[in-house]
């Protein structure tokens, strides 16, 4: 961009440091907020960075200095940056006078004129700002005198001024006129010599500005001249500079412009200013300054008088509002005593075109925020002038308090502030009654009225407001207080407010009390209660703390939230633990997780980081980590463990300073400590959740490194000898990170390792991943450790080996095995991929060099070495399997191997680990070679990549030695550098497997690093050398060579590895703080693809160009650098969409969706209405701000569309490139759609959202169905609600013309389309309007009715349209007049067999019409009639059927308890759920018990359950779980105990458990044959592949149970039963979801009686506990007790080791190891419980304690 155009821009930016018309009219800054500042700076560039870069550009030289050769214009030109130039200009400046004084004045001019071509904000030009200035000639440099004076620095400003403006204004075109300007007014900015020299010149600018404002405006308001919307815009703000820096020239010398001379020139500037201020299509900023300026040239000219006249005399309409409102802004306080009453008429019309047009969101932004500044004006007033101005400004703030528009909001609330501030300074109190009057009449929303009231307190105090609104103690605060944020704002202001004036009796009754209240009602929020009352403690701490401790009833977390927010209540803190102790036992046991964090937060926290743990602190902590440990919430886990941290400082600080002074304290921290180490070691039993074992190693991790820090080393001897075999355990961790924390651990506390290399060795060469992962962790272990108990079968290390003997030959020994693998793999790969498959054995080897400094290593030749081994090992490998990762396929790609003949099994061998016998005997397949190739690739990528990031290298060693030491330590030599980036090239370049190359890249990534950063010169030139051969690659230039590897890219796979190899050499120079090859990149591609080259090169090059650009837009890392060529990207997508090839519309289509995802955002969850988060959409103005040339493109796309459109009168058209087109302008819509108006729509800009509309409204009759749906949903976005409702009345008044005209009878051409694009308008603007218009609603009614029959002969399409807006407008009546229903009732008249026929021909459902139907019934008000409609609905099984059973099943629904649950299960439809919630309260109770005792319901649906149909599966369901909710359902539980055992129908589980529900309910007391079968079922319903209802629905499944008589079935004989209803009740306290565990825990406490409900996990043992203490009573013998055990424990029991049994061969797992599909559930913890709880109440049975004991349980993971 260049300096012209930087300071056209720029003067947007600056305009609001205007200072000395600031100081006299502080208006001239009431559009700049600091939105307004964002969007400046966006216009100004594409993001702040480019901002930044255009700052820091070099500065051109001015045109008259470009040939000079004067030193100083030389010494200039040389600077290579801004910095350099910003020296430059000093240096010339200070530059001793005896050596070029006579060149001073051409000095002085030179930088007079790079002043003026500096950009604005630019460093050279801030500079030049501060060295002319008398600050800079009173300075010497080093005592040298510079030879400046004032005189001639102003003589050369003036000279380059005179020089800029020019002769010849009439030939300037308009960009250097407004050059002049903006260069011109910032020396009004902080630029005193610059002020200075404007006042000499006003003779020549003077001329120049009636001049740009006619040329500006002439070309904006000719209609014959065609101008892009983005030249117009453009225009604009030339035209508001020029009309912006007259106004500060007025300002600044009115005296000198009033002179005759000046005045003609001024009147031709305000008659344009009159045109611009009223026209109405120009932005309000424009509209205005303009409308400032006339109201200045009126006072200047001597008409004040008149002009305010006119103003009053003006008709109210939006044209004359900039004109009315600058009247207000220009007066002066000398004014009011003369035209007080005429300024009070101006400001009534003001407001009587906003009261009128106060749907328009523009217009109330830029009114409220002229009215506030007009209020701010006021204080300099006598009070006694604007009495009767107050009255009117404050009706408008209350009007616009709870405006949705946050501008006219925030505005309107600082305009009532102030006019509440001046009422008081003038007395005028009956102001204040009207806010009174208002609160108490509720004449306003309750969020305005208490923000009115809240800022009257903020000015006449709390008692008054009391006084005058005895609501707010009496109904609002009782009622609303925890509910309504305004509520609680006021409450807190007049709270805090009222503490200082009321005794603390009267506060503490009047608002404590109320806070008290409010936390007693559970529908209140009590997180907002609980922050109003840690305020309240805070005003009174010690007070209301002891108040607090007192009151019973109080909940906890209310408690501890206040005492933890006053910081002088420390010193209590040990009192308030002791008193608090029960109840803090019991949060941290509670379900409520605020609560348990409150509670332990309480315990841990201290002000003092010192204070010492104490023995109840600690045992709290333990009781935490116990019953909290293994909880699944990662966000409850990470708030956990950073307070456990806390308490883990305070132990440490708490034993340096026993270390110190020795004292008891200290050794109770010891044992503390101890103790706790010791639980978090057991907490890492085998089968803990990831929960438990991530917190366990985190914590155990903080306290060995506490231990080693205070150098306590013997206290690890002291943990339980099963915390070493724990750890060894979770090396087989499925998540890495606990590998890392787990070897970490054992590295530091393991002496001895029993680890056996041999198996070590076997996981490594396993064939699935975690195995070896597994493998080479267990590796690490065994080599940090200090001994081992078996020593590596290795050869003898070398002598001259030094450093990590250890890993070298566990490095060799991997290498070894490595070689023997290579060797299989080239004879026969597919028998490597199964018997050695690389991959492990290098995934080894690359871990191990991870803990390495290689930097050290290179001193030994041994390490060289290996190094030099493991290099070509790698390079081989990627030899040996490229050809299965760069095949065209594969997936299917099976080398040619000796077992292809036999007749081995076929088998998935990947999911589990087999001996190498048994490996023998499966037949390899291409998974398994697959496998092989692409981790192996993976691992060569990896290692090869790290080796060059972190070894030293040669060239760079050589480089620091210089020849004077010619031995040099290096890893990676010159060759061989070259060799692993020629391999990463021909990886990325040829791959075709996706894992393959995107593992290279990681690699090539960390290769480039090292590259750009490197100090060698031929190593720092390659990236950029590859970026050259990469780009001649993809356009398909170069040479020979690179054509040829050209075609050996990948043109599938989105151009497969091709996209990262750029994105790798990009992102990894941002690094240096360049982004040259971004945008060298960038620009290429973008060229690539605006070359619309039909050749087949052409198109391949733009694929390739589509495919990479995709990449580097989704880049993150790219994020805001590319945001300057997304609008190119657009445009190249949306082009090639037109493309003849289906490859390059697919990869248009990839880089579309990449670039709405950078530009709108990922995509977030749609709102239950079906539309687009707030997230994903973005207004116009921003998104036409930040890419401005999109407008123009699409404003020409959506022409030409239109006018294609117009010119085929109906979109009828074929081919395939119309089909392409209609694919671009869907696209097109896709992009539009996500836009939306801003409330500052046509403010400051003239790109609106509605010059769309016009072209849309066509589209709307495009031949595509997507396309016309598409544009009528934009044009819905993009209108006003006043546009929608002209738009309704359009279409209205077309569809009653075309109903005359088939009334009559007339010949007619019906374009089906047309009429199907107007209805789709109908009805999203019906959407958008809704009943805003009854009449209007009415009139469309009453057409569509009328029209229904017709369209449905004519077009069974449109006829469905009509339906739809007419179900739109029903299902929000609430009542319709006789008449109206009358003119309705044809459509209930309409032959539903003709209906189906016509739109089952089209595939229409008719759905739609039986929706309208009910409709209609519900309006006429006849319940009975109602009900016999929704009773005849399902007894045509074939059109209604399926919408009859939907209603009735969500109507019962009602009647259930847990409603939402199962409306949410069922996933009804959205009409049917606005149908239910369109009836009244009164229908929707009669409606339901009617329906609930219908018989003809019941007979429907008994005859469709019995039916031999096949019904869908949906209805099915649904049938099923209708029946039990019928009065008479007819269920017999011996038929449905039949139908639960089918598992064949798992569709009618929900209807089957209802009905289950149904008759436990009726019977009360189930018979001893039912409850096996119930239970069986039940245990198969809480099932972890279950649905979470299901598995809910299985709790109240066992409430029920447990209500039937639960005493009396465990003191049954029956073994089977009362075991698995045990087992029933521990599945469900251990379930995944934590809303079933809770409510298995609400019928566990209720049993026991307990009110106290605590954490499932705690309440295991004691259910166990309590139930077998009931059985003991009872037990007949011991095979009782013994099939109870078993029954229990089953679930929980570990299988058999299966390497014992022979391999089943058929069977199929998970290829990698996850999670059990329950996360939370720890079976060895559970069954730990159980046999605790059997040996406390059955150790006289041997058998049983004989079964617990064979299970090898660890005797101390339960107290």
């Amino acid at each position: 961009m260049g300096s012209a155009t930087t300071n056209r821009l720029c003067f947007v930016w600056g305009r609001k440091r205007v200072a000395p018309f600031s100081l006299q009219f502080p208006i001239l800054g009431y559009n700049m907020n600091d939105l307004n500042l964002r969007v400046a700076a966006l216009k100004l560039c594409a993001h702040p960075k480019r901002f930044a870069e255009l700052r820091d550009a070099l500065v051109p030289l001015p045109e008259r200095w470009s040939s000079d050769s004067h030193e100083f214009v030389s010494l200039f030109a040389k600077a290579q940056s801004s910095a350099e130039q910003v020296l430059a200009v000093k240096e010339l400046f200070y530059k001793d006078k005896d050596l070029h004084l006579e060149k001073i004045p051409l000095v002085e001019l030179f930088l007079a004129d790079l002043l003026f071509a500096s950009p604005l904000k630019h460093a050279v030009r801030n500079q030049l700002t501060r060295l002319f200035s008398d600050k800079a000639l009173a300075k010497k440099v080093q005592n040298v005198e510079h030879g400046h004076t004032k005189d001639s620095l102003l003589k050369a400003l003036l000279q380059a001024l005179k020089d800029l403006i020019g002769t010849d204004l009439e030939l300037r075109s308009h960009d250097s006129i407004n050059d002049i300007f903006v260069s011109a007014n910032a020396c009004l900015q902080n630029f005193p010599y610059g002020h200075e020299i404007l006042g000499e010149s006003l003779e020549l600018l003077i001329p120049l500005l009636p001049l740009g404002l006619e040329r500006y405006w002439k070309d904006i308001s000719d209609t014959s001249v065609e101008l892009s919307p983005t030249r117009r815009n453009e225009l604009y703000l030339y035209l508001q500079n020029v009309l912006r820096f007259l106004v500060s020239l007025l300002s600044e010398w009115s005296s000198d412009l009033g002179q005759e001379s000046c005045q003609a020139l001024l009147r031709r500037a305000d008659a344009i200013a009159q045109k611009v201020a009223r026209h109405v299509d120009t932005p309000w900023d424009v509209r205005s300054i303009a409308g400032l300026l006339i109201g200045h040239l009126a006072r200047l000219s001597g008409g004040f008088s008149g002009y305010l006249q006119h103003c009053a005399r003006a008709e109210a309409e939006p044209r004359d509002l900039p004109i009315q409102t600058a009247a207000l802004l220009v007066l002066q306080p000398l004014d009011y005593p003369e035209h007080a009453p005429v300024v009070l008429s101006i400001l009534q019309a003001v407001l009587a075109v906003g009261q009128r047009e106060g749907n328009v969101s523009n217009l109330l932004v830029y009114l409220s925020k002229h009215l506030f500044i007009y209020s701010k004006s006021l204080g300099d007033v006598e009070a006694g002038f604007y009495q009767s101005i107050l009255p009117e400004l404050q009706g408008f703030a209350l009007q616009h308090l709870a405006s949705p528009t946050d501008s006219v909001r925030h505005m309107s609330s600082g305009l009532f502030r102030q006019t509440l501030q001046h009422a008081q300074a003038a007395g005028q109190v009956e102001l204040f009654q009207v806010v009174y009057k208002q609160f108490e009449e509720r004449s306003a929303s309750l969020g305005a009225s208490c923000l009115a009231l809240e800022h009257l307190v903020g000015v006449v105090g709390v008692a008054e407001a009391l006084n005058q609104c005895p609501s707010l103690v009496k109904e609002i605060f009782p009622r609303f207080l925890g509910l309504e944020d305004s509520v609680d704002s006021l409450f807190r202001a007049m709270m805090v407010a009222a503490h200082k004036a009321q005794t603390f009796e009267d506060w503490h009754r009047l608002w404590f009390t109320q806070l008290l209240e409010a936390l007693q009602v559970p529908e209140k929020r009590r997180s907002a209660v609980e922050h109003l009352m840690t305020q309240a403690v805070q005003l009174e701490p010690t007070a209301l703390v002891n108040l607090l401790l007192k009151d019973g009833h109080l909940p906890l977390s209310s408690k501890l939230a206040a005492i933890l927010s006053v910081r002088q209540l420390s010193k209590r803190r040990q009192e308030f633990l002791s008193s608090l102790k029960p109840e803090l036992e019991q949060a941290l046991l509670g379900l409520d997780d605020h609560t348990r964090l409150l509670a332990l937060r309480f315990v841990v926290e201290t002000p003092r980081p010192s204070d010492p743990l104490s023995r109840e602190e600690a045992e709290a902590i333990k009781l935490y980590l116990k019953h909290n440990a293994n909880n699944p919430s990662a966000h409850l886990r990470q708030l956990g463990y950073g307070l456990l941290q806390k308490a883990l400082q305070r132990i440490r600080l708490g034993l340096a300073e026993h270390q110190k002074r020795p004292s008891p304290a200290g050794k109770l921290l010891r044992d503390l400590l101890l103790g706790l180490m010791q639980l978090l070691a057991r907490n890492l039993f085998p089968s803990a959740n990831y929960g438990r074992r991530w917190l366990s190693l985190h914590l155990l991790r903080d306290c060995v490194d506490l231990c080693r820090q205070l150098e306590l080393r013997e206290w690890e001897e002291e943990l339980p000898s099963v915390a070493l075999r724990n750890l060894e355990l979770c090396l087989g961790d499925s998540y890495e990170q606990n590998k890392v924390l787990v070897a970490r651990l054992l590295e530091k506390l393991q002496a001895k390792s029993d680890l056996n290399p041999v198996e070590i060795m076997e996981l490594l060469l396993s064939l699935r991943p975690p195995d070896s992962v597994t493998g080479a962790f267990q590796l690490q272990v065994y080599c940090r450790v200090q001994e081992v108990s078996e020593e590596l079968p290795a050869a003898q290390l070398p002598e001259d080996i030094s450093q990590e003997t250890r890993i070298y030959a566990a490095l060799q020994w991997c290498l070894e095995h490595l070689r023997e693998g290579l060797s299989l793999a080239q004879k026969d790969l597919a028998q490597a991929a199964k018997l050695n498959p690389l991959y492990g054995l290098l995934f080894a080897s690359r871990h191990l060099l991870q803990q390495m400094d290689l930097k050290q290593l290179a001193k030994e030749p041994a390490w060289r070495q290996y190094v030099h081994d493991l290099v070509a090992i790698c390079l081989e490998v990627s030899r040996v399997v490229l050809p299965v990762v760069s095949s065209a396929s594969p997936e299917g790609h099976l080398p040619e191997t000796r077992d292809q003949e036999t007749d081995q099994p076929l088998t998935n061998v990947l999911s589990r680990r087999l001996a190498s016998e048994a490996l023998q005997q499966v037949k390899t397949t291409p998974q398994m070679v697959l496998l092989c190739a692409w981790r192996s690739i993976k691992e060569v990528s990896l290692i090869l990549g790290e080796l060059v990031e972190r070894a030293p290298l040669e060239e760079e060693e050589r480089q620091k030695k210089q020849q004077s030491n010619p031995e040099i330590s290096f890893l990676l030599s010159s060759q061989q550098l070259e060799e692993i980036g020629e391999l990463f090239l021909l990886l990325l370049a040829e791959t075709k497997h996706r894992g393959a190359f995107e593992q290279a890249y990681v690699g090539f990534q960390l290769l480039c690093r090292r590259f750009w950063h490197s100090d060698a010169v031929r190593l720092n030139q390659l990236p950029n050398q590859w970026v050259s051969e990469a780009m001649s690659m993809v356009s398909g230039a170069g040479d020979n060579d690179q054509k040829e590897q050209k075609t050996r890219l990948c043109s599938t796979r989105r151009s497969a590895g091709m996209p990262f190899m750029l994105q790798a050499l990009i992102c990894t120079e941002l690094k240096l703080g360049t982004h040259a090859t971004l945008h060298r990149c960038m620009q290429r591609l973008l060229e690539v693809c605006e070359e619309r080259s039909a050749t087949p090169a052409g198109v391949t090059a733009r694929s390739h160009a589509l495919n990479i650009l995709r990449a580097l837009f989704r880049c993150s890392e790219l994020a805001e650098l590319v945001t300057e060529f997304v609008a190119r990207g657009i445009r190249c997508a949306l082009e090639s969409l037109l493309a003849e090839e289906w490859a390059e519309r697919n990869c248009a289509t990839l880089l579309l969706a990449a670039l709405v995802v950078r530009v709108f955002g990922v995509e977030r969850a749609r709102l239950e209405s079906g539309e687009l988060h707030v997230r994903n959409r973005m207004t116009g103005r921003i998104f036409f701000t930040r890419y401005p040339e999109l407008f123009d493109y699409f404003h020409a796309g959506l022409q030409r569309e239109a006018d294609q459109m117009a010119g085929r009168k109906g979109g009828q058209s074929g081919g395939n490139e119309k089909r392409r087109q209609t694919v671009q302008l869907e696209a097109m819509l896709l992009m539009l759609s996500r836009l939306y108006p801003s409330s500052l729509e046509g403010a400051e800009s003239s790109l609106n959202l509605s010059k769309f509309v016009p072209f849309l409204l066509k589209i709307c009759r495009s031949h595509d169905l997507m396309t016309r749906e598409r544009a009528a949903l934009v044009v819905a976005n993009f209108v006003s609600q006043d546009q929608a409702l002209a738009e309704i009345r359009r279409i209205v008044v077309g569809l009653k013309a075309l109903q005359l005209k088939l009334k009559l009878q007339k010949p007619l051409h019906f374009n089906g389309n047309h009429w199907h694009g107007q209805l789709l308008l109908l009805l999203q603007m019906q959407r958008l309007v809704r009943w805003t218009s009854p009449s209007l609603a009415r009139m469309q009614l009453h057409t569509l009715a009328s029209l229904a029959a017709p369209f449905l002969q004519l077009n069974a399409c449109v006829f469905g349209a009509l339906l739809d807006v007419m179900a739109v407008v029903l299902e929000e009546a609430t009542q319709l007049d006789g008449c109206l229903l009358k003119a309705l009732s044809v459509v209930l008249e309409l032959d539903q067999g003709d209906i189906s026929r016509r739109c089952g021909e089209q595939g229409i459902s008719t759905r739609c019409y039986q929706v309208v139907c009910l409709h209609l019934r519900r309006l006429g008000g006849n319940t009975e009639a109602l009900v016999q409609h929704l009773e005849e609905l399902g007894e045509d099984y074939s059109r209604s059927g399926a919408l009859a059973v939907e209603l009735w099943l969500y109507v019962l629904l009602q009647r259930s308890q847990d409603a939402d649950q199962e409306v949410d299960h069922f996933n009804f439809a959205s009409d049917t759920r606005k149908y239910f919630n369109a009836l009244s309260p009164g229908q929707r109770q009669e409606v339901t018990l009617r329906l609930y005792e219908s018989q003809r319901v019941r007979s429907c649906v008994l005859k469709m359950v019995e039916s031999p149909r096949c019904w869908g599966l949906e209805l099915d369901a649904r049938l099923t779980a209708l029946q039990p909710l019928l009065r008479d359902p007819g269920l017999d539980l011996e038929k449905l105990l039949q139908r639960c055992k089918d598992t064949s129908f798992s569709w009618q589980h929900p209807g089957l458990v209802l009905s289950l529900k149904r008759l436990i309910e009726e019977k009360r007391r189930l018979e001893w044959s039912s409850w096996l079968p119930i239970l069986e079922y039940a245990l198969r319903l809480v099932d972890p592949v279950q649905p979470n209802y299901l598995r809910f629905q299985a709790a109240e499944l066992c409430h029920l149970l447990g209500q039937s008589g639960v005493k009396s079935v465990i003191g049954s004989s029956n073994a089977d039963i009362v075991g698995s209803f045990i087992r029933l009740v521990l599945l469900l306290l251990l379930d995944e979801a934590e809303w079933v565990r809770h409510r298995a825990a609400l019928l566990v406490v209720e049993q026991s009686g307990d009110d106290k409900v605590i954490l499932p996990s705690v309440l295991i043992p004691r259910f166990l506990k309590s139930m077998l203490r009931n059985v003991r009573e009872t037990a007949p013998d011991s095979e009782f007790v013994t099939r109870l055990f078993q029954l229990i424990s089953e679930p929980f029991v570990a299988s058999k080791d299966n390497e014992e049994q022979a391999p089943d061969l058929d069977a199929e797992v998970e290829v990698f190891d996850k999670q059990e599909i329950n996360l939370y559930c720890e079976s060895l913890l559970v069954l730990c419980q159980v046999a605790v709880a059997f040996r406390e109440n059955f150790a006289a049975c041997q058998t049983v304690m004989n079964t617990i004991d064979s299970l090898g349980l660890p005797a101390d993971l339960v107290d």
